[in-house]
């Protein structure tokens, strides 16, 4: 009896000691952990207030916090702001980022297993070298958290840490983390999972070596990482690995022959680097391989090894971006009879120049369910193979030619994508051509040459979400089997020759409605009063039509909204202020009155980049709101505003483009003004009340390429500091912003994610970016440039009241296209170093007191096509020669009495200069007499090879033959 109750002594004695230990039950969390808890609270921001629960005494029950059921110890912290998938890419986080430190109190959670930081925000920080003393982790994730600077060696003492990310593809130039040296890593000896994508792996050279040191590893990720790929490795330990992305390191070798050593490889990305020549045909020997990525390299030159039709388990395979020099794909029918034929599921090959027929074997793929080859040559008729499993198919932007075949929905009966926009498909589409295809939720055939006859009876697949008809033959009258479409979430119907009024069901057929393009047709009818029962609706172009009506009330979700070049009346509606997700507003080119709104929250609308009002007839001042931190352009032209600039515009330090010409805003050009918008690239003020003189500190932007304050009464002198403007002396190029989100789509699986098409959708319908557009006045003219904005370079002064001489420091511009300083009181001599401005095309320096000769060397600017120096006091004859040739319109040197020789009516006759006088161009010598004799003898010469072709035509029927072939051939 004795020893029973010594016994249960001592199990309350051991409940006592592990329950009470701390002073706390294990129903509850230790209080020195609840401390380390409240510690790392304090140093954090968070303003989504996602800490708000940690209160109370009981910190297991706390958000993200988890503790062990038989301790009460935390072992579990999870702050990640995880998204998914679909929304990756989309418009800014899910929810607030928590930023600030990461507190040494930490430390206080001796017995935690799992760590997770990720998609936060900590400011560029390093990531804390104390982490590597939590000794009990096993999972650790700090992607996409903000984390900067030398990844510390510390983390090599997690031994037991199974799972490691640091990835963070949202890096910039200032919070990219790198690695020296990889030492460390080769300590983590349980590690299964590592992902280091965008980590600078430049500096350690030792990181193969490392790597292969890890028993367990099965999955590494090294993207971006800018790492050198050794050739050789003397012993391949990497006998667990099954994921291996080494894409996008801008690799240029061969393909190292270690690769095909990993004999348990199920997934291989090698895709945009620059690895050369033949894929090895050792290839064969990664038996396992189920997923293959080599895109966008040079791999494909020598060929495609007939091992890669042995990789039996291969269900992906994606060649995208890489030219196949034999030309003919019929070659590689050997290659794709293998057994690769019975495993394939996803063929990408898209953006790689191939040309010619589609080939025969792709009929052999039966197992295949996703099929891309858009962006390519291919002629010919459309595909026309019996693949029963397909279930994406995407041939959209090539040259195919015939009609659309009437059996599609045989050959595919289990679509449900199907595209092949862009091409030259001809004839009439009908019902019969789509017969049959019942499962298409992607219906895409915009921009090809045949008319489509969709009658009002036709049925069309009752599950389609994306419908995309933009650059049609499908009018004049609105499409009625629309309104079946209760599920669509994505209609495109721009430039589509729609002329009649908009059907009263349009704005009530399916609540799914996320994206709605009608533009450039001529669709008449009023705007409805509210579009808020569409509480999915994100983005909405209406613009190029003929809407009548207000702005309409806008559901809160909405993103886009575009309704320029229309009827619209009535006042803006203040309810857009607080759009919370507004994006881009553009209202360009309506009827529009009153004042701007002034209630422009923008803390509420944190990803407002574009705001366009302009073509209005709007009144009253420039709202003191209307400025964020993320507007890159800010339209507000041809309007009726008034007042001065609100010193709240130097709140808008990410804007690009700033237009306001044609108002009547007075007050100076504050100094404030360049200082603060520091990446301007567009100025444009004319035809404004603008006084006082240029602020000398435009000069300092590194990116101003076009000013524009013309037709107003500035005056002093002209800044020579103007001269130092960075982005008008280099070339430019356009850049298109390809979204990350082009890569995903192909990548996600044949499901669909709404989320991501739609995006997908706007960012091809933006032409891969959002493109500016503004009117410049080049030679004389306005003219609105969009695409090709940012290669316009240009300064325009005309038309104020400056005085001085033009600064020489304007030479040094070599870039400039156009220089306009006409209607003003400049003095003095054009400047004999014009020449230097090799790109001009328009000089115009008119309707001042200009004195002294045109400089001879002007006749360089070999690219001037408009010049005006008229009504100055220029004396001295005219230069001739070079450009001059094609100059030959006296206009040009009108009002300047004293100027003489050609093309003027007025001869140079004095003691020095003869009727004849001689120019020097390009150290020769150029009189009028020999420009007049060489002109004599170019027609002669012209005549004389006229005729003599001629009679050789008419002698000789079978040159007469080829060269009347060559001409209808050169018109076809």
């Amino acid at each position: 009896m004795g020893v029973k109750l010594t016994g249960v002594l001592l199990l309350v004695l051991l409940y006592l000691k592990f329950s009470l230990c701390d002073g706390v039950s294990i129903k509850g969390c230790k209080e020195t952990e609840r401390k380390a808890l409240l510690d790392l609270k304090e140093g954090l921001k968070d303003p989504g207030r996602r800490l708000s629960s940690w209160i109370g005494q009981d910190c297991c029950i706390w958000r993200g916090v988890q503790c062990d059921n038989q301790t009460g110890h935390v072992v579990q912290l999870d702050l990640g702001n995880k998204r998914p998938l679909h929304d990756m890419f989309h418009y800014g986080p899910r929810s607030e980022p928590l930023e600030g430190e990461i507190s040494p109190a930490l430390l206080g959670l001796k017995h935690l297993q799992y760590l997770d930081l990720s998609m936060n925000f900590f400011g560029g920080i390093q990531i804390p070298a104390f982490i590597g003393s939590l000794a009990q982790l096993r999972y650790l994730d700090l992607s996409c958290a903000g984390f900067s600077g030398l990844v510390p060696h510390q983390l090599g003492n997690l031994s037991h840490l199974r799972h490691l990310d640091l990835s963070n593809p949202f890096y910039s130039s200032w919070n990219k983390a790198y690695v020296v040296r990889s030492y460390w890593l080769s300590n983590l000896s349980s590690l299964q999972y590592l992902n280091l994508n965008f980590v600078d792996l430049s500096k350690a050279t030792d990181w193969l070596e490392s790597l292969n040191t890890l028993p367990s590893v099965s999955e590494i990720y090294l993207s971006n990482c800018t790492l050198e790929l050794p050739l050789s490795l003397a012993q391949v330990n990497l006998t667990k690995l099954q994921v291996l992305d080494l894409s996008s390191n801008n690799v240029h070798s061969v393909v190292p022959p270690w690769l095909f050593k990993l004999s348990s490889l199920e997934s291989l990305d090698l895709s945009v680097n620059a690895f050369k020549g033949l894929v090895p045909s050792a290839i064969g020997n990664l038996t396992s391989l189920r997923v293959l990525n080599l895109a966008n390299n040079r791999v494909l030159e020598g060929g495609v090894p007939l091992s890669l039709g042995n990789l039996c388990m291969l269900t992906s395979l994606d060649l995208s971006g890489n030219k196949y020099m034999h030309g003919d794909l019929n070659e590689l029918g050997e290659v794709f009879s293998g057994c690769i034929k019975d495993s394939l599921e996803i063929l990408n090959w898209v953006f790689s120049e191939l040309t010619g027929p589609f080939p025969d074997w792709l009929g052999n793929l039966k197992s295949l369910k996703m099929l891309n080859l858009y962006g390519n040559y291919f002629y010919g008729p459309f595909l026309q193979l019996g693949l029963h499993s397909l279930k994406k198919l995407d041939v959209s932007r090539n040259t195919l030619n015939g009609s659309v075949p009437t059996n599609l929905g045989q050959l595919y009966p289990k679509l449900e994508f199907l595209d092949f926009a862009y091409n030259n498909l001809t004839g009439v589409l009908n019902e019969a051509h789509l017969a049959g295809l019942s499962k298409l939720q992607h219906l895409g055939f915009s921009a090809n040459e045949f008319r489509v006859d969709l009658g009002s009876q036709w049925v069309p697949p009752l599950g389609l979400k994306m419908l995309l008809m933009w650059n049609s033959k499908l009018g004049p009258g609105f499409p009625s089997w629309i309104q079946k479409l209760e599920n669509l979430s994505a209609l495109l119907l721009s430039n589509a020759g729609i002329s009649n009024t908009l059907p009263d069901w349009f704005w009530n057929f399916s609540a799914n409605l996320q994206l709605v393009d009608l533009s450039h047709n001529d669709i008449r009818g009023k705007l409805p009063a509210s579009l808020e029962h569409l509480s999915n609706l994100l983005y909405v172009d209406l613009s190029g039509n003929s809407f009548e009506g207000s702005v309409s009330q806008c559901p809160a979700n909405l993103e886009y909204l575009r309704l320029f070049s229309n009827k619209i009346t009535g006042t803006i509606p203040e309810t857009l202020c607080y759009l919370k997700k507004l994006a881009a507003l553009d209202l360009s080119k309506n009827q529009l009155i009153g004042k701007i709104p002034d209630c422009w929250n923008h803390s509420l609308q944190p990803k407002l980049f574009t705001f366009d009002l302009s073509d209005n007839k709007l009144s009253g001042g420039i709202p003191t709101t209307i400025c964020s931190s993320s507007l890159d352009y800010l339209h507000l032209s041809n309007n009726n505003l008034s007042g001065k600039l609100p010193l709240s515009l130097r709140n808008c330090r990410a804007l690009r483009t700033l237009d306001l010409g044609q108002n009547k805003i007075s007050g100076s050009i504050p100094t404030w003004l360049p200082k603060s918008l520091l990446n301007l690239e567009a100025l444009r003020l004319r035809s404004n009340m603008f006084v006082g003189r240029i602020p000398p500190g435009l000069g300092n932007h590194t990116a101003l390429r076009v000013i524009d304050i013309a037709y107003n009464h500035l005056s002093g002198l002209i800044p020579h500091s103007l001269g130092n403007l960075k982005a008008m002396k280099v070339a430019h190029r356009i850049f298109y912003n390809k979204k990350v989100a082009f890569v995903a789509y192909d990548k996600i699986s044949v499901d669909y994610v709404d989320n991501m098409e739609i995006l997908y959708i706007i960012s091809n319908k933006l032409g891969l970016g959002y493109m500016d557009n503004m009117r410049v006045n080049l030679k004389g003219k306005d003219v609105r440039y969009d695409k090709l904005l940012p290669l316009v370079i240009s300064i325009d002064l005309s038309s104020n009241k400056l005085f001085g001489e033009i600064p020489g420091d304007l030479m040094s511009l070599s870039y400039l296209q156009n220089l306009n300083l006409s209607g003003n009181f400049l003095t003095g001599r054009i400047p004999q170093e014009i020449n230097m401005l090799r790109w001009l095309e328009s000089l115009d320096l008119s309707m001042n007191n200009l004195s002294s000769s045109i400089p001879a060397t002007m006749t360089m600017l070999s690219l001037l096509s408009h010049l005006n120096l008229s009504y100055n006091n220029l004396s001295g004859e005219i230069p001739y020669g070079g450009q001059f040739f094609s100059l030959l319109d006296p206009s040009i040197y009108a009002g300047n009495s004293a100027l003489c020789g050609f093309p003027m009516n007025k001869d140079c006759n004095n003691d020095t200069v003869s009727p004849h006088h001689k120019t020097s161009y390009d150290g020769g010598i150029v009189s009028q007499d020999d420009v007049n004799w060489l002109l004599v003898s170019m027609e002669v010469g012209y005549c004389f090879g006229l005729f003599t072709f001629g009679g050789l035509l008419l002698l000789k029927s079978e040159w007469r033959f080829s060269f009347l072939k060559f001409i209808d051939n050169f018109h076809v």
